[in-house]
C-alpha cells in the first residue's frame, strides 16, 4: 500500500510515501518485490508483524539529513523476519545513507561457515563519508559466519559496517546501534571496520576515520568471538551494553577498540567470556589507539578478566603504540585466568579507583605484565592508584621484566600482596563493604561494594587529576576520594 503524505507546507516532503508490506498480499510475498520499491527521502517502509521472507533485503535509495528513509514494523505480533538463507547478509545497505532501521528479526544460517552477516552496511569507495545510519530494536540470531582471528573472519557476524577504500576515502559518520539483541552468531556481534586501517598517528586519519559512533544498550549473548569491536574511530562511545558468553567458540575479548582515539567504554556489564588460551577479557584497549577510557563497568566470571591493554611493536609503521589508556571506577569479581593484563609496551596507562575481588578458590594473575607474542617490550609509565584488591583466593602478580610502574594508595584485603609490590600508602585490611554478599548479576548489584563508614578506605585515597568527577553509580567523587570504585560521601 502506498500512502502519500499531504504536507503542503513542506514541498521537499511532498513526495514522501508510506509502504505497508503484508506477506499475505500476493504482491508482497517475494522479497524481490520489496527490493523493487523505489524509496525516496522521507519514505517509510513498514513490514507487517508476524511476516517472514527469505533472501536478502536490499531496498534502494538514500534519505537526506532532514528526511531519512525509515524501515520499521506495523501491527501486532512477532517482529517481521528476514531469513538470509546463507547469503552475504539478510539485510544490505550499499553506498546508502540517512536510514533508520528498526524492529526486525534477521537470521542467516547455513550448514557450513561462510562470509555472512545479519545486517551489512558498506561504503564502497564512495569518496567520503556515508551519514546517519541508525539501527534499533533488531533481533539478530543464528548467523553462520566464519570463525577465525583473520580480518576476513572478523568481518562476519551480526551487524557489520565496512568501509572499502580502493583508492578513495570511505568512512561513516553518525552511526547509532541501540536496543538490539544479538545472539548465537559467528564470528563477531557488532563490528565497524575499514580496509585502510587508519589510526590517530596516520597521515590519512582525518579523511578515513569514522566519527559520531555510538553503540548502546544492546544485549549480546553466545557470540563466537568478539561481541563488539570498533576500528579507526574518533571518540566512539560504547555504553550500557550487556554481554554474556563472548568468545564462545574462538578466543577473543568481548569489547575492543583498535586504531581509535578517545574511545569511551562505560556502564557495560560483561560476563562469562571464555578464556581459550588467549584473551578472554571483558575489555581490550588494543594497539594503535590513544586516550581509551574504560570506566563504570561491571566485569565478572570472564576467563581473561576485566581488561587487556595491548601494543604490538612489530606491527606496521609507526610500529604500534597504545598510549594514555585510563581504567577507572570498574568492578571486577570472580574472574578466571587474570584480571588486568598488559601485553607489550603500552605507555602512560592509569588504573585507579577500581574494586577487584578474587574469591576463595580462584587464582588469577591480578596484575600481569607481559610481552606481545614473540615481540619485545614491556609497558612504561603505569600508575595503579586507589584500587581495592580483595584477594580471598590465590591471586598472584606477574611483573616479567617490567620496571616502570608504580602503586600508590591501594587497599589490599585478604591475602597480602608480595613483598616486591611497593606501595608507600597501602592499606592491608578488610575494606568493609556494606553488603558484599548481595553483589551478583546486574550492574545495579555492585552497590554492595560501597564502603561502611568505619572503613579505612573511606576518605584515604590519593588525589587523581581529571578523575572523571563521579563514581560507577554516579556519586560525586569527594576530596580526598575513597579507595575503590564506589564513593560513599554519606560517611563524611
Amino acid at each position: 500500500m502506498r500512502i502519500r503524505l499531504a504536507l503542503f507546507a513542506l514541498p521537499a516532503v511532498l513526495a514522501a510515501a508510506e509502504y505497508r508490506v503484508d506477506c499475505a498480499d500476493p504482491k508482497w510475498r517475494s522479497i524481490d518485490a520489496i527490493n523493487a520499491v523505489n524509496l525516496r527521502p522521507g519514505d517509510r517502509l513498514l513490514l507487517r508483524a508476524g511476516c517472514r521472507w527469505q533472501g536478502t533485503l536490499k531496498p534502494p535509495g538514500s534519505g537526506t539529513s532532514s528526511h531519512p528513509i525509515a524501515i520499521d514494523r506495523y501491527g501486532d505480533g512477532p517482529l517481521p523476519a528476514i531469513d538470509g538463507a546463507g547469503a552475504e547478509a539478510a539485510f544490505v545497505l550499499r553506498n546508502q545513507e540517512f536510514w533508520q532501521i528498526a524492529n526486525m528479526e534477521l537470521t542467516n544460517d547455513a550448514l557450513a561457515p561462510g562470509l555472512r552477516r545479519g545486517l551489512l552496511v558498506r561504503n564502497e569507495n564512495a569518496g567520503g563519508a556515508l551519514h546517519n545510519i541508525h539501527i534499533s530494536g533488531l533481533d539478530i540470531h543464528d548467523v553462520k559466519g566464519q570463525l577465525g582471528a583473520d580480518i576476513v573472519s572478523k568481518c562476519t557476524g551480526g551487524i557489520g559496517f565496512e568501509a572499502i577504500t580502493k583508492g578513495k576515502p570511505a568512512r561513516f559518520h553518525d552511526v547509532l546501534i541501540e536496543n538490539c539483541r544479538i545472539h548465537a552468531v559467528d564470528n563477531v556481534g557488532i563490528y565497524l571496520n575499514t580496509d585502510a586501517s587508519p589510526h590517530p598517528r596516520d597521515s590519512g586519519w582525518q579523511a578515513l576515520r569514522h566519527t559520531s559512533v555510538v553503540v548502546r544498550n544492546n544485549r549480546l549473548e553466545n557470540i563466537g568471538k568478539n561481541a563488539i569491536c570498533l576500528r579507526a574511530s574518533l571518540a566512539p562511545l560504547i555504553e550500557g551494553n550487556v554481554i554474556r558468553g563472548a568468545a564462545a567458540r574462538y578466543h577473543g575479548n568481548a569489547i575492543y577498540v583498535f586504531g581509535c582515539k578517545d574511545a569511551v567504554i562505560q556502564a557495560n556489564e560483561v560476563s562469562y567470556t571464555k578464556y581459550l588460551g588467549l584473551e578472554g577479557a571483558a575489555f581490550d584497549s588494543d594497539y594503535n589507539s590513544e586516550g581509551t577510557v574504560i570506566q563504570y563497568n561491571y566485569s565478572h566470571h570472564n576467563g581473561g578478566g576485566l581488561a587487556n591493554i595491548c601494543n604490538n611493536p612489530n606491527s606496521k609503521p609507526p610500529r604500534g603504540y597504545n598510549d594514555g589508556t585510563i581504567i577507572r571506577y570498574n568492578v571486577s569479581r570472580n574472574e578466571g585466568h587474570r584480571v588486568i593484563a598488559f601485553d607489550g609496551p603500552a605507555t602512560n596507562t592509569s588504573i585507579y579507583n577500581n574494586t577487584l575481588v578474587v574469591p576463595t578458590g580462584a587464582k588469577p594473575r591480578i596484575i600481569e605484565f607481559d610481552v606481545f607474542g614473540k615481540s619485545p617490550g614491556y609497558p612504561h609509565h603505569i600508575s595503579i592508584r586507589n584500587n581495592i584488591i580483595v584477594n580471598q583466593g590465590d591471586g598472584t602478580y606477574v611483573w616479567g621484566q617490567a620496571t616502570d610502574y608504580s602503586f600508590e594508595g591501594n587497599c589490599f584485603g585478604g591475602k597480602a600482596p608480595p613483598d616486591d609490590l611497593i606501595d608507600p600508602l597501602k592499606i592491608l585490611a578488610d575494606p568493609k563493604f556494606v553488603a558484599a554478599m548481595s553483589v551478583g548479576e546486574g550492574l545495579a548489584s555492585v552497590v554492595g561494594y560501597r564502603l561502611k563508614g568505619t572503613s579505612r578506605c573511606a576518605g584515604s585515597g590519593v588525589a587523581v587529576p581529571s578523575s572523571g568527577g563521579r563514581d560507577l553509580m554516579g556519586t560525586t567523587v569527594p576530596a580526598p576520594p575513597d579507595r575503590g570504585a564506589l564513593q560513599s560521601p554519606l560517611h563524611r
